[in-house]
């Protein structure tokens, strides 16, 4: 009872499935720390077990979600009850809280999680910067459906995990982003695409290239077409990297650190 007269003299309460709509809309307020989430709210299937919510006003100003896999996910838009989300999370069973340094290194001070680990960078290019004058050596060209088999055989052999062919299907068949790929003797051997684009922001994901392909340049070439593109259309660019080599690429097309993800582990 004590619990629940916290909850609602915080306005911190649970959130309905049949709410997930107002969370989303909410999220999308800054597409560049919220991709995991986003996309986890855009899946076919259940990924959230709880997700509570602040609201001041009656606005929404701060979420805290459970995955099923026992991942905690935090996102806030404003200065939010610290108190009132320790002590849920306190309560919760989960592994880690995963989530960017900026107000998820505030829960750190209550001593709910036993270690930290810093991860991937998030970075952005401002959309009124004018990139270095660049010259395209390949073939380049926008993905379809079509491409995405071999697209995944890319990932597979680039990164440990990435979004399945359904999840970048569903993107591509409903503008919700795009991608650019160079393809040699009928083998897509570099690509990157954006996803969760907005009228004025964009999220850079998928950068690859083959590993009998690297150091050659390709993946800058796709991302300084990509990123050029976007910018005439008005939109600011975001993307998370943990490899430093790859990031020396983003910097030098002029992407700036903003944040930092962070594991909190109970």
């Amino acid at each position: 009872l004590l619990h629940n007269i916290r909850m609602v003299k915080n306005m911190i309460k649970e959130i309905l499935p049949s709410e997930y709509h107002i969370v989303k809309k909410f999220v999308e307020k800054d597409i560049a720390r919220n991709y995991f989430i986003l996309l986890g709210l855009a899946s076919k299937k259940q990924v959230y077990d709880k997700v509570y919510g602040e609201y001041r006003d009656d606005e929404l100003i701060a979420v805290l979600f459970r995955r099923n896999s026992g991942v905690l996910q935090f996102f806030s838009s404003q200065e939010f009850d610290l108190d009132g989300f320790a002590d849920i999370i306190s309560t919760l069973e989960y592994d880690s809280l995963i989530g960017p340094k900026s107000y998820c290194g505030k829960f750190l001070d209550k001593r709910v999680f036993t270690s930290i680990k810093e991860g991937a960078y998030i970075s952005k290019l401002n959309r009124d910067r004018k990139m270095e004058p660049y010259e395209i050596r390949h073939k380049i060209r926008y993905i379809t459906v079509d491409d995405l088999d071999k697209i995944v055989e890319l990932y597979k052999e680039v990164f440990q995990s990435f979004s399945s062919k359904e999840v970048m299907e569903e993107k591509l068949n409903s503008n919700r982003g795009r991608g650019v790929c160079i393809e040699e003797d009928g083998k897509i051997i570099s690509v990157a695409q954006t996803d969760f684009e907005t009228e004025d922001a964009a999220i850079i994901v998928g950068v690859a290239t083959n590993n009998n392909y690297r150091c050659k340049g390709l993946a800058t070439e796709c991302m300084q077409l990509l990123c050029s593109t976007l910018l005439k259309e008005g939109k600011d660019l975001y993307l998370q990297y943990e490899n430093l080599e790859a990031g020396k690429i983003y910097e030098r097309i002029g992407f700036r650190e903003i944040d930092q993800v962070i594991h909190c582990r109970k």
